[in-house]
């Protein structure tokens, strides 16, 4: 007799990718199992879909492992990730449950990074960023070193963002007063917010890109050993206007009572983009790699989805392959495990020089 297949496990499912997600799953003919904290919006979601769910937060570890506990694998989707992340992956560890996110944040890297001699001995694969963060940046960077073995610097570049979910702001809240990154000489160096910008020309059109804290900034290091990384992305010009006006008050957030009241503010008044806006969206990138002993250089430009259609179908489809057992045990990135192509098979991805 067949071994029961095992279905896998959402978590964050009542969040606003979270349930763009669970509705695409369905349309494939996925059963995810949803969960997340609050009752009321999880059976909501689940009831909408037709799918079993869990109710359970992430203070408890025991609780946690027992939860996921015969899962497949966990895709948590429930921001800040600073918060959920560790805490889920630490039960994924202990459970023998593979762990995927749809994080950006270097700190959540970073500490998952910590994690990899434990789940490397139970086979299990730590997958953060299996969204728009990061994976077509995280393949592009991959892409280029194959092109160029000797590679000593990377830019990365993105531009084309709409509207922001409320998880996506709360983290960006979280990250904003402790600047921007970059990696110099294998080491990752904090700048001031704003501070190094430089204008690219894309799709015929030349913007103003200004350095991002960027998940790339760890894990482009991870996939490709290039010690030298500067990610961009150019904003609206009122964004960029109202970041310097507050640049002098930034510090403030790192008083816990102001940040969680600023979140709470978030939650009200953000809602990411309307599904007119996903459809019609789309996000223009571009990758450069040069070594120091020439000055040759090789660059790609990329078009995507819209940043949110591109998350729901990339997390979808790392979620198949890792069905399949297709896995690195240990921490790894999008393009280390499924290949740099892996942005490719993606919907409305295409290369464009």
């Amino acid at each position: 007799m067949a071994a029961k297949k095992k279905n896998w496990l959402l978590y964050g499912a009542n969040g606003y990718t979270g349930k763009l997600i669970a509705r695409k799953a369905v349309e494939r003919g996925q059963t995810p199992i949803l969960a997340g904290r609050s009752e009321s919006k999880i059976r909501s979601v689940a009831e909408e879909l037709g799918l079993p769910f869990k109710i359970f937060s992430l203070e408890n570890p025991k609780e946690i492992q027992n939860q996921i506990s015969g899962s497949s694998l966990v895709l948590n989707c429930a921001g800040p990730f600073i918060e959920t992340a560790v805490p889920m992956a630490k039960a994924c560890i202990e459970s023998r449950v593979h762990y995927l996110d749809i994080t950006g944040e270097i700190p959540v890297f970073e500490t998952l990074y910590s994690l990899s001699p434990k789940a490397l001995a139970k086979n299990i694969m730590l997958l953060p960023g299996v969204g728009f963060d990061i994976v077509p940046t995280d393949c592009i960077a991959v892409m280029l070193k194959e092109k160029l073995s000797k590679a000593h610097f990377l830019e990365l570049g993105f531009t084309g963002f709409t509207d922001l979910s409320r998880g996506t702001l709360k983290s960006a809240l979280v990250q904003l007063p402790y600047g921007s990154k970059i990696r110099r000489n294998g080491k990752i160096e904090t700048i001031p917010q704003l501070s190094l910008k430089k204008v690219v020309e894309i799709n015929g059109h030349y913007a103003e890109f200004f350095a991002v804290p960027w998940g790339d900034i760890f894990t482009s290091f991870i996939s490709t050993e290039i010690p030298n990384i500067t990610v961009y992305s150019s904003f609206p010009e009122l964004q960029t206007k109202i970041l310097k006006l507050l640049r002098p008050g930034i510090f403030f957030l790192k008083n816990t009572t102001i940040l969680k009241g600023i979140q709470k503010i978030v939650e009200v008044i953000a809602s990411g983009p309307d599904e007119q806006k996903r459809k019609k969206g789309e996000v223009l990138l571009w990758g450069e790699v040069w070594s120091e002993a020439n000055s040759k250089r090789v660059s790609i430009r990329m078009r995507c989805t819209e940043a949110y259609e591109f998350t729901v179908e990339s997390a979808l489809t790392a979620v198949s392959k890792v069905e399949k057992k297709k896995f690195h045990a240990g921490f790894t990135t999008p393009a280390k495990v499924f290949g740099s192509k892996f942005v490719l098979e993606i919907p409305g991805t295409k290369i464009l020089s």
